[in-house]
């Protein structure tokens, strides 16, 4: 985890020379149990790289036992933009790779049951951002892509989903409102 905040400070570093960073968060993420963070670094006036860290939480009851589900991700895309007004905004498309790790275990302690999920996905991204004169942004966006990776693990055994097609399927959404710092104004 330390690796990619280094790794996330240095592309930090690398683009300041461009001066914009958009910084945003998804609220529609919570209603799924997820808080997702981003952040988009400038390379060119219409490349952008986004970077996103999400925390995955969740408490929910199966067979009359509580769970606590704690997990968290991370997330790569590539966009490109077609005719940006102030510098990666309006219309983008691009590859996107997401990893994720989930841990769920019983909370009520009338078993010891514990299991993982690991998750690595490609795929494509197509979204839309908006730029107020304030720098208020505003990111619609969504990506569907296949799943690599996407392996369940308990006390007993080992599932691979990915032996049913559908579970291959991989998606993300994005509704997001954040700040441009630098850039454009």
């Amino acid at each position: 985890m330390k690796n990619i905040f280094i790794t996330l400070g240095f592309i930090a570093i690398g683009t300041s020379l461009n001066a914009q960073i958009d910084i945003s968060l998804n609220p529609v993420s919570i209603l799924f149990s997820n808080i997702d963070a981003s952040a988009e670094f400038l390379i060119k006036e219409d490349i952008g790289v986004d970077a996103t860290l999400s925390y995955d939480f969740d408490d929910f009851s199966a067979s009359n036992v509580e769970y606590k589900l704690n997990g968290f991700g991370i997330r790569a895309i590539g966009k490109y933009y077609f005719n940006p007004d102030k510098g990666c905004d309006k219309w983008s498309i691009g590859p996107y790779m997401k990893y994720a790790y989930r841990s769920s275990e019983t909370i009520d302690g009338s078993s010891n049951y514990t299991a993982t999920n690991k998750r690595f996905a490609v795929g494509f991204y197509t979204g839309y951002k908006w730029v107020s004169r304030k720098n208020i942004i505003f990111e619609l966006g969504f990506g569907l892509g296949r799943a690599f990776l996407n392996e369940w693990t308990s006390n007993d055994e080992t599932l691979d989903l990915g032996d049913f097609p559908i579970f291959n399927l991989d998606g993300i959404g994005r509704l997001s409102i954040g700040y441009r710092f630098g850039g454009n104004k």
